[in-house]
């Protein structure tokens, strides 16, 4: 199998109860609550270095492992809005609250995994738009898997 290859920092390995399944998270947050999060290996702006420049977490390569996804093309990539647009949304969001990805609709039509590909200057041609708000608190490169089923550790 070939792909892209992630990186999950904190852990040795994948372990498939922990964070699954993932739910909406109610009118609060652009991110789900639970689902796998990582950063693809080679990417510019990932978790790694969001962590390196906001002293947040010390990213080592021990703990940590590496995947790719069983099916690629099963990933839904946010470049911009029209990408975003896409994707199925919450209903009923309250007026002043940021639109929010349906995540638990996104793994019924069988998209495995959300990735965002914006920040990394390796993005700059497929930047039309500004995400940062409309994706707040998604402050790097980095994927959210929906479906543990599609995870494969390398």
């Amino acid at each position: 199998m070939t792909g892209e290859v992630y990186i999950h920092y904190g852990a040795d390995a994948f372990d498939p109860s922990h964070g699954f399944p993932v739910v909406n998270t109610k009118y609060s947050w652009v991110k789900p609550h639970g689902g796998l999060w990582a950063s693809r290996k080679r990417a510019s702006y990932g978790w790694a270095k969001w962590c390196e420049e906001n002293s947040f977490r010390d990213c080592a390569a021990e703990p940590s492992f590496q995947f790719i996804m069983r099916n690629p093309e099963k990933v839904a990539v946010i470049h911009n809005l029209n990408d975003l647009r896409q994707l199925p949304m919450v209903r009923d969001v309250p007026p002043g609250m940021w639109e929010e990805i349906d995540f638990v609709e996104c793994l019924r039509r069988g998209i495995d995994a959300v990735e965002l590909c914006w920040y990394g200057e390796e993005y700059q041609d497929q930047r039309a738009d500004d995400l940062y708000l409309a994706l707040y608190g998604w402050d790097c490169d980095s994927i959210v898997v929906l479906n543990p089923d599609a995870v494969i550790q390398i």
